[in-house]
């Protein structure tokens, strides 16, 4: 890394850094780091006509109806001759107008030689863009210095708010663009925001008010939406995410989640899993075709396959000073509104009745009810009856 202590221009900086190249480098490419749009592509253009060309310099330029803040490709004869700074240029322009994007690439023997020779301009400063005049002018050279013209995407570059904003919707229109053409249907590309690293299966499709971030794997057959927001998740095949939140989480194929659900980090769900409205699941598990009712909060837990969570169950994971953990076993049945409170064990096929709170462990087929939970024949043992109603005996 080379530090560039006095801002004395793009030509000094290059200067300082050349102390760092490798003695066995030919050619020096020259990139902006406000070029967030710059394409692979691009770059392997430009080098590659430096070296079939032969020439001393290759620029990356484009066409604008506007020149704005860029420097000014200057032509004789349709060679270029050189590059005027917006700064230093006082023309009107009536049409469009070539611009130097600032991308460039030097034969690299040749530019060493001549970084000492850039003339200091009036504000102080050493352009880079004064070797393209000093290329010109050399004699030995046929064509010293060639254009590669890119789209004006490419070429855009980031010097404030505003045209960071505008950097951004030309990305995500390149990253709908290519998952569109790769067979993934979004409904509305105004309203949904996908990161260029997730990835998204066949006939998947993106409902408007979306959001995916990070590095989200999505299958196919999949549809995600409206108003769902997911992060760093991985979601099978043939899912649907209904209006929900994802972050962190690992999804199988053939679930349903939502609407207004939340996936927390840690949350993993088998294939056929159904998380209904309002739910919440935290750092836990859900075996094959289980279900988890309206309003509930799986926190720190291991559910079985096809396990049933009534609506309104909460697992009573954290004591005020650590987190402890809630195991239900296979084919169970909590009711709703029951209150597991952790650390506690459901046994296979177990029943826990609407509203108990579960502080002990349960066996595998036992049916449980009341506060606290009890076995329901100890239950039922001590309920008399008569004709006036039922009490405790």
């Amino acid at each position: 890394m080379a530090w560039q202590d006095e801002q004395l221009g793009t030509g000094h900086a290059a200067a300082c850094a050349f102390d760092q190249l490798n003695d066995d480098i030919t050619h020096v490419a020259v990139l902006f780091g406000d070029h967030p749009l710059l394409e692979r592509s691009a770059i392997e253009s430009l080098t590659e006509t430096i070296l079939d060309s032969g020439a001393l310099i290759t620029l990356l330029t484009t066409i604008l109806d506007d020149p704005a803040a860029y420097g000014r490709v200057r032509r004789s004869a349709g060679q270029i001759v050189g590059i005027v700074e917006a700064r230093d240029d006082s023309r009107k322009y009536d049409g469009p107008v070539e611009i130097y994007s600032g991308i460039s690439c030097y034969e690299r023997a040749w530019m060493e030689r001549h970084l000492s020779q850039i003339p200091r301009a009036a504000n102080g400063e050493y352009y880079l863009t004064s070797l393209v005049e000093m290329a010109a002018k050399d004699d030995s050279m046929s064509v010293a210095v060639v254009a590669v013209q890119t789209d004006p995407s490419v070429a855009y570059g980031v010097n404030d708010r505003v045209e960071l904003a505008r950097a951004e919707q030309i990305l995500k229109k390149r990253i709908l663009d290519r998952l569109m053409r790769g067979g993934v249907t979004i409904a509305d590309p105004a309203s949904t925001f996908i990161d260029d690293s997730v990835r998204i299966g066949m006939d998947s499709r993106i409902e408007p008010f979306t959001i995916i971030r990070g590095e989200t794997t999505i299958g196919e057959g999949t549809t995600i939406g409206p108003k769902s927001v997911i992060a760093d998740s991985v979601i099978g095949n043939d899912c649907q995410i209904d209006a929900s939140h994802l972050e962190h989480a690992s999804v199988g194929d053939r679930v349903h989640v939502g609407p207004f659900a939340h996936l927390r980090a840690g949350a993993e769900l088998a294939d056929d899993v159904h998380i209904g409205n309002f739910a919440e699941v935290k750092n836990s598990s859900l075996g094959r075709s289980s279900r988890v009712g309206h309003f509930s909060y799986l926190g720190d837990a291991t559910i079985g396959e096809d396990v049933n969570i009534g609506a309104g169950t909460v697992t009573c994971n954290y004591d005020g000073r650590q987190k402890h953990r809630t195991i239900i076993g296979n084919h169970s049945f909590i009711g709703s509104d029951t209150m597991l409170v952790a650390p506690v064990s459901v046994g296979d096929r177990a029943i826990t009745g609407a509203g108990s709170v579960v502080n002990r462990d349960v066996g595998s087929g036992e049916t449980v009810v009341g506060v606290p939970a009890r076995s329901k024949r100890d239950h039922d043992r001590r309920v008399h009856v008569d004709g006036e109603g039922t009490s405790e005996a």
